[in-house]
């Protein structure tokens, strides 16, 4: 008897222990445990999407395809700002001044004005000035396209310098063309004054507005290419410039050099007074050539004149064999001495002229000779033909 109350006492401790489990866990139970209990036979209960933490109590539910957030948030790329081009004024003398917008919000303006593009109205009747009866010429805007043009105050203003002024650190090109308009249309050559040389401040407005029309402002590159394409146009310039002086002065014979060739000086020589000319006549020239110039780019020195000399002589003495081409002809040639006592043998050909029919006589070069003797001079005239691919056979 004593056994089985023993076994009822013992059923009875494992009943509610049972009981109690399944009514609260213990903290030693993993959910794994729990939700097996809970499954139907043969089923394995493994959630996918849900990771827990070691102990029951710090529980944390994260699912694997939630997406959280960073804990600092990464800015947004600055996006430029964009100013409705019809709530501009078009008219330069109504406008506002550049220097009145918001440092970050100029460029915007700009943009939007270069999008308008300058007031030039062709069409409009142009009034006559009481005095002189001057007015505006409509064909300006062709020849300076930076030129605007005020319908209501009947003035001109520039494009460029009104976008750009704040930025050129000189004064661009003088206020008239800015702040208060100009109007004197007996003076068109003021339009050229305005612009200045190669570094005035219209100038220099003038390439800020083309890079940010063409947007390429923020490109390293492509604005050395465009100063690269700049300075070899101005390089041609000038270089032309020197070649058709150096030409003339050449045909006629006459001397290069100065006795003194400073700035100073009345006469610079024949070369520097000849381009100085050439300026006054010629506004292209005048902007890229002596004090416009680079000072080590302006082709005016005496090892650029005989630089040039010596082309000129090369392709003249070239057009002369082509002309030759392989006719016959016969030779001219004579012996003598310089002032620094070195015997020099000039050689001319004689041939007839294909076209003309006439003949003529051609100097193609000297050479020094060592001494005058028949063998020498046998040699120095072989020397000549060979630089110049003639043949003694054609003699």
């Amino acid at each position: 008897m004593k056994k089985q109350s023993d076994l009822r006492n013992m059923f009875k401790r494992m009943k509610s222990h049972d009981s109690s489990s399944s009514s609260a866990p213990n903290d030693n139970t993993s959910p794994s445990n729990a939700n097996a209990s809970l499954a139907p036979p043969n089923v394995t209960m493994t959630p996918s999407n849900v990771s827990v933490s070691p102990t029951l109590s710090n529980v944390t539910v994260t699912p694997s395809n939630a997406s959280v957030s960073p804990t600092r948030s990464v800015p947004l790329e600055e996006k430029e700002l964009i100013y409705d081009v019809e709530k501009l004024n078009h008219d330069p003398a109504k406008r506002d001044s550049i220097m009145t917008y918001p440092p970050n919000e100029r460029d915007a303006v700009r943009r939007a004005y270069i999008l308008k593009k300058p007031c030039q109205p062709r069409s409009h009747n142009f009034p006559r000035k009481k005095i002189g009866g001057r007015r505006f010429m409509p064909y300006w805007f062709d020849t300076w396209d930076w030129l605007e043009y005020s319908t209501t105050e009947d003035v001109a203003f520039c494009f460029v310098c009104y976008l750009f002024k704040n930025e050129v650190g000189l004064t661009a090109g003088g206020d008239a063309f800015v702040n208060k308009g100009f109007k004197s249309w007996n003076k068109p050559d003021r339009f050229t004054k305005h612009i200045g040389g190669i570094k005035s401040a219209h100038n220099l407005a003038y390439e800020k507005y083309v890079n940010l029309r063409d947007g390429k402002k923020n490109s390293i590159l492509v604005s050395l290419d465009n100063a690269t394409e700049v300075t070899i146009k101005e390089y041609d310039i000038r270089l032309k410039a020197s070649i058709s002086c150096l030409r003339y002065l050449l045909r006629q014979g006459l001397g290069f050099r100065g006795h003194r060739e400073n700035s100073e000086s009345l006469n610079r020589g024949n070369f520097l007074e000849l381009l100085k000319w050439l300026r006054t006549h010629n506004e292209v020239v005048s902007k890229v050539t002596l004090e416009n110039a680079p000072g080590n780019c302006q082709l005016i020195s005496p090892t650029i004149q005989k630089d040039i000399i010596n082309c000129c002589a090369k392709e003249t003495t070239k057009r002369i064999v082509d002309e030759l081409g392989v006719d016959y002809f016969a030779i001219l040639a004579d012996e003598s001495s310089d002032v620094s006592q070195k015997e020099q043998l000039s050689l001319c050909l004689r041939y007839v002229q294909r076209k003309t029919g006439q003949v003529v006589e051609r100097f193609i070069g000297l050479a020094h000779v060592g001494d005058t003797t028949a063998l020498s001079l046998r040699s120095a005239i072989i020397s000549l033909f060979i630089e110049h691919s003639l043949s003694p056979s054609k003699i």
